[in-house]
């Protein structure tokens, strides 16, 4: 296995460092070196994976869709960072991918994780500290104010590539895609491959035929009752997919809607289309707007990957779901329900549902969670079992299945690259902040993680003695980057879209 040179390009990124952070935090009287990360919820684990092998004597913070760990560098001496430099990592998952490119490129301030006002937990993996969020996101009220307490993200990632964030579909709470110039201000690189999965509640029956085309259809408001994809099914669909700006749902209008490839694309159906679309409430925590699946067809936008799993597990449950997300009508975040649960003198209400999601959740796809991933223009299922921690195909099971040799041998095509940037010139942000790139522990910091993420090493556990990655089934280190051995090969795609996710899967050989 040897690292080609290619992937060297890696070492020309520059990050720019948040302008609230001042570079350090006081965590029990002990300066930290911050450095902030926005974006794909997708690699979460994969990425936790790699902080942990960064550092040691960890302690772990979390908070809704944030997490964060403070620790000591160790075995970073070749990336420039000693030994025992006091880190806090912070890595956000809010609002996906796009999180991870355009407040990178605009250096805006973003909500953040506050790790000194934490209320309950042990700082341990297993019991995190709980804390609280502070800042204001581009779109909501007040984001442009010099009070607004959130940071500049030092470098992003995301599922795809920064040109893929385009608008109407493809934007954060409904603000303006980068311009060309503020695009060029990016230094990208692609990663690694990932697999997206087309996913069904274990309600819909593992005999099921689930073609591309139906699959996109019920995404995007075109089919509204299961019959309609199989005649021996009933009840109206309900889709569990993410919120605009996700590289997940990024990746899904890429695929079913051909958006933005296309001049042609579909639009993907969103909350309001859903036909019990806020029956009541306010949009308050104590108070959530009613989504009321018994009306019909049901579309639930998910701010993070874990709420889309909980959606689908509800779904499958006759449980409710409660969020909070993006609200379009109003232009703010608020809070909403979906009855799936009894309510009243109502018994529950357990739906079919398809759910948005990477194959970086697969294991949570068990018989325990109620949804699974299923192959593509066939039938079957492709489950967790969380003893024997294996994946597996169901008997019987047809078409193309998102499993890790379908990925090498580029048979399964659901596939995008993860990417990561970073500010390559200063930026001077709306509340007046000169953000430039940034050097020392942080910089070092993000390049040795950018490194790490695309080797074999953690996208397929090859010759790790260190901290094991948690889901290496779901990726592929990239033929342009590294060289396989026979061994090696196992963990290595021999196809690559060349960082243009609009562009077939293209030969490379590993």
């Amino acid at each position: 296995m040897k690292f080609k040179k290619l992937a060297l390009a890696v070492a020309a990124m520059s990050v720019g460092f948040a302008a609230q952070a001042a570079g350090t935090v006081n965590i029990g009287g002990v300066a930290h070196n911050v450095v902030y990360l926005s974006g794909a919820t997708a690699p979460d684990n994969f990425l936790a994976d790699i902080a942990e092998g960064m550092m040691t004597g960890l302690t772990y913070y979390s908070a809704n869709n944030f997490k964060a760990f403070a620790g000591s560098a160790n075995g970073l001496a070749d990336a420039g960072i000693p030994d025992g430099t006091k880190i806090l990592f912070i890595k956000r998952s809010a609002g996906g991918s796009v999180f991870g490119v355009n407040p990178v490129a605009r250096a805006q301030r973003i909500k953040t994780i506050d790790v000194s006002s934490c209320t309950s937990g042990a700082g341990t993996k297993a019991s995190p500290f709980t804390c609280a969020i502070v800042g204001v996101d581009p779109g909501e009220a007040g984001h442009a104010e010099t009070t607004n307490t959130g940071l500049v993200a030092d470098f992003g990632v995301s599922d795809v590539e920064p040109a893929m964030f385009q608008g109407p579909y493809n934007t954060e709470n409904d603000t303006e895609s980068l311009s060309a110039a503020e695009v060029a201000r990016l230094s990208a690189t692609p990663i690694n491959q990932i697999m997206m999965g087309i996913v069904a509640t274990n309600n819909v029956p593992a005999s099921t035929y689930l073609s591309r085309a139906a699959y996109g259809a019920m995404l995007s408001n075109q089919i509204q009752t299961w019959d309609l994809v199989d005649p021996s099914l009933e009840g109206d669909v309900v889709v569990c997919r993410r919120v605009e700006g996700s590289g997940t749902q990024t990746s899904y209008n890429w695929y079913f809607n051909n958006f933005p490839c296309s001049t042609g694309a579909t639009e993907p159906a969103r909350m309001t289309d859903s036909y019990g679309w806020k029956e009541s409430g306010s949009g308050t925590s104590g108070d959530p707007y009613i989504i009321n699946p018994r009306a019909g067809y049901t579309v639930v936008e998910n701010s993070g990957s874990g709420d889309v799993r909980n959606c689908l597990k509800a779904a499958n449950a006759g449980t409710d779901h409660t969020f909070s997300a993006w609200d379009p009508e109003e232009q703010k975040t608020n809070f909403f329900k979906v009855t799936f649960g009894p309510q009243g003198e109502e018994p529950a209400a357990p739906r079919k549902a398809i759910g948005v999601l990477s194959l970086d959740s697969y294991t949570s796809a068990t018989a325990a969670n109620g949804w699974s991933f299923r192959p593509i223009d066939g039938a079957g299922t492709y489950s967790y079992d969380s003893v024997a921690k294996t994946l597996n195909l169901s008997a019987g099971a047809t078409g193309v299945a998102p499993t890790k040799s379908n990925l090498i041998e580029g048979k399964y095509d659901f596939v995008v690259e993860l990417s990561m940037q970073s500010r390559s010139v200063a930026v001077v942000n709306e509340q007046g902040d000169n953000v430039a790139p940034i050097s020392g522990v942080q910089q070092a910091f993000s390049l040795e993680f950018i490194k790490r993420a695309g080797s074999p090493t953690f996208t397929g556990n090859f010759n790790n003695t260190g901290t094991k990655v948690s889901t290496p089934e779901a990726f592929a280190s990239l033929p342009q980057f590294w060289a396989g051995t026979d061994s090696s090969s196992l963990y290595v795609s021999k196809y690559t879209r060349e960082a243009n996710t609009c562009k077939p899967l293209q030969y490379k050989g590993n």
